[in-house]
């Protein structure tokens, strides 16, 4: 059972959908909740996003979904779900928002084209969904990082879940080689200034903090993102130590 409300509402969604057979469609829970939930809730997140890397499955998902039975599609048989507004798709995506009692859940199917996913282990799962692996989550979220990491709104997500992942210099290599065919050098590049922009700007720590409603510890924050910077081989000038 997890601790926040929003969370246990998002656990009882995950509940009701169909598990076998988004795995059997390499449809993996991903993104900053799925981080948020693994790491114990140390920060708030509101959304629930699901990744497919392959297009022949994100085809069959956005014809399931666009069919008669909608939503239900890839619930349990007797689970329902109420859609809070009608299902929209596109060549990037399935969107739709749940109703879980006076909370509605943005949920989103995303087809992601610039990395292929490995199959989770029996370990890569939350209540029995299959999530992205640790490297591919790492991948994905550097990918992220990239595109908005000096965006305000985002209040240093990505490179917040990038350090409470904690991952080993291993992974991180491993996940760098998958996003980098994608973005170059910049992936390193935005996550080096990333760190900067944290490390350096008043306040903003503080205010990600308050936002997110992180619990976590600050001086606990600060040692995952110096871990993170050893693992990356990056310093918090903007640029790497490779």
């Amino acid at each position: 059972m997890f601790r926040r409300k929003h969370h246990q509402r998002i656990s009882e969604v995950l509940q009701r959908l169909d598990d076998q057979l988004l795995r059997d469609h390499a449809c993996y829970f991903g993104g900053g909740t799925a981080v948020a939930l693994m790491h114990d809730e140390y920060r708030e997140s509101v959304d629930i996003d699901f990744l497919v890397s392959d297009l022949e499955h994100y085809r069959d998902l956005r014809e399931l979904l666009r069919g008669p039975q909608g939503i239900a599609a890839i619930t349990k048989s007797g689970r329902e779900l109420v859609l809070a507004r009608e299902i929209r798709t596109d060549q990037y995506g399935i969107r739709t928002a749940i109703k879980v009692g006076d909370a509605h859940i943005k949920f989103e199917i995303i087809s992601e084209g610039r990395i292929e996913f490995d199959t989770p282990g029996k370990l890569d799962c939350i209540d029995n969904i299959a999530t992205l692996t640790r490297v591919d989550l790492t991948a994905s979220k550097l990918l992220a990082n990239a595109d908005r990491w000096n965006d305000d709104s985002v209040f240093s997500r990505d490179v917040l879940d990038l350090a409470m992942m904690k991952v080993s210099q291993k992974e991180f290599q491993a996940a760098l080689a998958k996003a980098r065919p994608a973005y170059g050098d910049s992936v390193l590049n935005s996550l080096s200034k990333s760190i900067d922009r944290v490390l350096t700007t008043e306040g903003l720590l503080e205010r990600c903090m308050t936002t997110m409603r992180i619990d976590t510890p600050k001086a606990i924050l600060w040692q995952n993102i110096e871990h993170l910077m050893g693992v990356a081989g990056v310093d918090s000038m903007g640029g790497g130590n490779e």
